[in-house]
């Protein structure tokens, strides 16, 4: 008996040091490695403290990576910068339109008698001032006119003589004061008839001083045709030897100082235009020029077919940039709104479906994204990413694109450093 008790102990003694030994696991310090418990799905994210220091990690381009220029680098790309600052964002509507010469700064040259071409002064192309001449013709039609006053004018010198010695003969007795009568009838007659030749003469385009020495001096003279206004001989439909007829057209001149734009309106913007607006035109001739002007005429009529309105704006030219022809884009200044935060429309970039602009900060040009508002042909309003007195790039800003995107792909910006 005794020995059945002793081995029934002897069994429960080795279960339960078995037990004990199977339930032991080594401390962290113990084996100098932690053991890295999952969730469910074994997910790291499962083991992120959740005591508020966690960071999402940055996403791609988010990091600000600055590109540094040398001197040279710079003057290459032609990098150009311009102060963010307060400014009237205007309400501003475009328009698409032709260059057109004003109506009233055209001018043909024309012969009002028929004649030959005998000389040119000057060729298509060039600069004339009002008056001055253009060409020489020889006309039959006017030498004949021209003739007859001097005929004219001899008739009337003796005629003169005659009165004269005819008043005297009268006050003498000797001559029948009828015969005076009849010489002073004559006299009149020729006076209107030297009358009725010098305004032929004046219609013709002989000047008053012309007319004058023809009667003095008893010759004939061709027709000079001076410019009717001041401008540019554009075009030029005859040549020397040439018989030309009564208003046909000769030259053409124009003056280009002020030039009409002739702009087509939507209906929906019909509302906001009035006449005397101000305007800016730009043609891609000229990318980096503006052109200022004012609306000189809206139609009262719509175009049935394109349902548009023509819009007329008078702009000034005094270099003569702009030409007859050319399209142009026309900016209606409609209204100026409150004063905003504005960066200039050349420091705006658009890609991967944001607009950012690069500032210049310490010599380092960042990238900064941008929230934008109101904007027109020349400013934006900047509602998010800039602040006054910062420096956006605005000419090379593509360029420093290019060197900021070699940056971001790992390797140091072309020609510049990272940051």
């Amino acid at each position: 008996m005794k020995q059945l008790v002793s081995v029934t102990l002897l069994v429960i003694a080795v279960a339960v040091g078995g037990c004990g030994k199977e339930g032991t696991t080594p401390a962290p310090h113990e084996t100098g490695k932690a053991e890295q418990p999952h969730g469910p799905q074994g997910h790291p994210h499962d083991l992120e403290p959740h005591d508020g220091e966690h960071k999402e990690p940055a996403a791609p381009g988010d990091a600000p990576i600055g590109i540094r220029l040398t001197p040279e680098e710079r003057e290459n790309i032609g990098l150009r910068t311009e102060v963010v600052a307060l400014r009237p964002i205007e309400d501003v509507r475009k328009l698409n339109g032709i260059v057109k010469p004003h109506p009233d700064r055209v001018a043909h040259v024309t012969s009002r008698v028929t004649g030959a071409v005998v000389a040119f002064h000057l060729p298509v192309g060039a600069k004339v001032k009002k008056g001055e001449d253009l060409l020489h013709v020889q006309s039959v039609e006017l030498e004949r006119a021209e003739l007859s006053l001097i005929q004219a004018e001899n008739k009337l010198a003796l005629t003169k003589v005659d009165l004269e010695r005819a008043r005297k003969l009268v006050e003498r007795g000797i001559v029948a004061r009828r015969e005076l009568l009849t010489l002073e009838n004559q006299h009149r007659e020729i006076l209107n008839e030297i009358e009725s030749l010098t305004r032929q003469l004046v219609f013709f385009g002989l000047s008053p001083k012309v007319i004058a020495r023809i009667r003095q001096e008893q010759t004939i003279t061709i027709l000079h045709l001076p410019a009717p206004i001041g401008g540019t001989i554009v075009e030029r439909h005859v040549v020397l030897g040439q018989v030309i007829e009564p208003n046909a057209a000769l030259m053409k001149i124009i003056d280009a100082s002020t030039m009409i734009v002739e702009g087509e309106a939507f209906e929906d913007i019909l509302p906001v235009l009035q006449l005397g607006q101000k305007v800016r035109v730009v043609v891609s001739a000229y990318p980096n020029e503006v052109f200022e002007g004012r609306i000189s005429f809206i139609s009262p009529t719509v175009n049935p077919t394109k349902r548009t309105i023509a819009v007329w704006a008078e702009v000034g030219n005094p270099r003569g940039l702009l030409k007859q022809d050319l399209f142009a884009q026309v900016y209606v200044i409609v209204s100026e709104q409150r004063r905003s935060l504005t960066v200039p429309i050349e420091a705006l970039i658009s890609a991967e479906g944001v607009e950012f602009a690069f500032v210049e900060r310490d010599g380092v040009y960042v990238r900064a994204n941008l929230g934008l508002g109101t904007r027109n042909d020349r400013f934006a309003e900047v509602k998010r990413g800039l602040a006054p007195s910062d420096r956006v790039v605005t000419d090379g800003s593509r360029q420093l694109y290019a060197k900021w995107l070699a940056a971001q792909g790992g390797g140091p910006a072309l020609g510049g450093h990272t940051h």
